[in-house]
C-alpha cells in the first residue's frame, strides 16, 4: 500500500469513528485530521468537504453492508442455508458496527436534508438484495422446500431483530447486571436465536 493509499485510510477510519461517535453536525474536520495524523490542509487535499468525507464513509459502510449479505446467496446451497447464512452475516456485520444502526436513525430518519441525500444510496444496496432474496424465495416456494411469505416480511424480520439485538444491549445489560461476559454471551445466543426464530418462519 503507497503512502497515499495509507494516509487516505487513516483519514477514513478517524472519519468513521468521529462521525459515528458524534453525528455529522458535531463532527469536526480538526478533530479528523488530528486523529488520521494528518494537517487539517492535507485533509482537506483529499477531501475538499465535511460533506464529501462524510459520503464517502455513508458509501464505504452500504457498499460493505451489501456486500455481507449478498456473498452468502449462493445458488448451489439449500435456501434455508442461504438464508441462515444472511441472517448470521447481517448480525456479525451489526456485531462489528454497533453504533452504525443509531447512525443511519440520526443522519436518515431524523435529518430531513441527509435523508433526500443518503435514503436513495440505503434504498438501492437493499433492493438489490430484496430482488437476489425474492427471486431465490420464490424458487424455494414453488419447490415447496419452505413455506411462502413475502419478501420484505422476512427481510425485515431479519432486520430488524439483528438490530434490536444491539439497540436493547445497554437496557439488557443493566436490568440483569450483566458482565462483559455475560454480555459476550448474550450476543452469541442472540445469533443463534435469531437465526432459528428466521429459519422456523421459513420450514414447512
Amino acid at each position: 500500500m503507497s503512502k497515499k493509499d495509507n494516509t487516505e485510510q487513516a483519514i477514513l477510519q478517524a472519519a468513521e469513528t468521529e462521525f459515528l461517535d458524534k453525528g455529522f453536525a458535531l463532527a469536526k474536520t480538526t478533530e479528523i485530521a488530528k486523529q488520521a495524523g494528518v494537517t487539517h490542509a492535507m485533509l482537506h487535499y483529499y477531501y475538499r468537504t465535511k460533506e464529501k468525507l462524510f459520503e464517502r464513509v455513508f458509501q464505504e459502510k452500504v457498499d460493505l453492508m451489501a456486500h455481507s449479505l449478498v456473498a452468502t446467496l449462493d445458488d448451489g446451497k439449500p435456501f434455508l442455508k442461504q438464508m441462515e447464512d444472511l441472517t448470521g452475516a447481517h448480525f456479525d456485520f451489526i456485531a462489528e458496527n454497533p453504533k452504525l444502526p443509531f447512525f443511519l436513525l440520526n443522519e436518515i430518519h431524523l435529518n430531513e436534508k441527509r435523508r433526500e441525500l443518503y435514503l436513495p444510496v440505503l434504498s438501492s444496496a437493499v433492493r438489490n438484495t430484496l430482488q437476489n432474496v425474492k427471486r431465490r424465495l420464490e424458487q424455494a416456494v414453488k419447490r415447496g422446500e419452505v413455506r411462502p411469505i413475502r419478501t420484505a416480511d422476512l427481510m425485515f424480520s431479519i432486520f430488524s431483530l439483528n438490530v434490536m439485538s444491539f439497540v436493547g444491549q445497554s437496557l439488557v445489560q443493566q436490568a440483569f447486571d450483566l458482565g462483559q461476559e455475560d454480555v459476550r454471551q448474550f450476543i452469541l445466543q442472540r445469533r443463534a436465536e435469531n437465526i432459528e426464530m428466521i429459519l422456523s418462519r421459513l420450514k414447512k
